[in-house]
């Protein structure tokens, strides 16, 4: 990417993610000393929070899972890892002096992205972030419950303009063609688009008196797609308010029990193994894919003893990792995924 003269001198690449990524890609750049560099922004979503069931342990460093607390007492997720880890990236950043170089890609304009705790989107008492909004999508961002600050990312495609029946309009162009052609007209068949653009209830009147109104030959509008990316995650409640009715949920679904593989567990054991250490199950993913009315589910972020390759064997253990989803979920066969490399999947839009 970085050798392609458009992307040397076109638009740049904008990068999200979480804070002390900008100075984190500085650094990776210059010190693997880069020779050839995209242009670049970078934007960063500011004030991750840690999720109210992980507490800090000064004697480890790190952050544990404490089952059973409350994730609305006190302040809950408004307590950041910056502000609980003198050791994380994020408080260690500060202290390294680098200051952006057009040399090395980066270009101004990067963006910081605060959170919000007001949005009507909000859920259990978590933050989101608006991420982006363009003409076609807005992209908003929430935490995640794991040992390390993680977000999920929601997509939503905005309504696509409804379309449009060109058989009831041309015929009455047609019979009046010489008679918009004398009003001025040079091209009547563009009546199609300008009718088109009209706001829903408008009307158009033809020479010969015939009206057509716009919600007569153009459909309503169609609703947008909404795609759902968990990170690493054991709980996904932040997010369950911006994830409600997604087209698509793609969620981890690190580890589980398999009876061929897994002599001396249960199915209890791993999973609450799997919550412990950040992560979930395919029954866990597909019980939140229930719970936001998902259409369709895709896991990843599967443990390496699941080798995911065309051996039967190995088939076969993503085929019942599918299946325990498929249960949970109550999604159909066509509709839950275990995801492999280069996978392509196509989103239909909605009728």
């Amino acid at each position: 990417m970085g050798q392609s003269k458009s992307t040397r001198d076109g638009e740049p690449v904008d990068i999200y993610g979480p804070e002390g990524l900008r100075k984190w890609l500085r650094i990776a750049i210059r010190y693997s000393v880069s020779r050839i560099v995209p242009r670049y922004r970078v934007h960063e979503l500011l004030d991750i929070p840690m999720a109210p069931k992980w507490k800090y342990n000064k004697h480890y460093s790190k952050y544990s899972y404490k089952a059973g607390t409350d994730s609305h007492q006190g302040f809950g997720w408004q307590i950041d890892l910056a502000s609980e880890d003198p050791t994380s990236w994020v408080n260690c950043a500060q202290s390294v002096h680098l200051p952006p170089l057009a040399k090395y890609g980066e270009v101004a304009g990067g963006r910081n992205i605060s959170p919000s705790y007001t949005s009507d989107m909000c859920s259990d008492g978590a933050p989101i972030w608006l991420v982006d909004s363009g003409e076609n999508f807005d992209v908003y961002a929430a935490p995640m419950s794991h040992g390390v600050p993680c977000v999920s990312y929601v997509v939503n495609e905005k309504a696509r303009p409804g379309r449009q029946n060109p058989e009831s309009i041309i015929p009455l162009i047609e019979s009046n063609m010489q008679a918009l052609k004398d009003t001025g007209m040079k091209r009547p068949i563009k009546l199609l688009a300008h009718i088109k653009e009209f706001p829903e209830g408008e009307s158009y009147t033809f020479p010969d008196g015939s009206i057509i109104y716009q919600n007569d030959v153009v459909e309503p509008p169609r609703k947008g797609r909404k795609i759902v990316i968990c990170g690493d995650t054991n709980c996904c409640d932040a997010i369950t308010g911006l994830a409600q009715g997604a087209d698509l949920l793609i969620h981890e679904a690190t580890n589980t029990y398999i009876k061929e593989m897994d002599k001396d567990t249960t199915m209890s054991i791993v999973e609450k193994d799997a919550i412990k250490r950040g992560h979930s199950t395919p029954i866990m993913a597909g019980n939140f894919a229930k719970r936001i009315g998902a259409k369709r589910l895709l896991m990843n972020h599967f443990s390496p003893r699941y080798k995911g390759n065309v051996a039967l064997d190995s088939l076969s253990v993503m085929t019942q990792i599918e299946y325990q989803a498929m249960k949970s979920s109550g999604l159909p066969e066509d509709k839950v995924a275990a995801s492999w490399d280069l996978m392509v999947l196509p989103l239909p839009i909605p009728e």
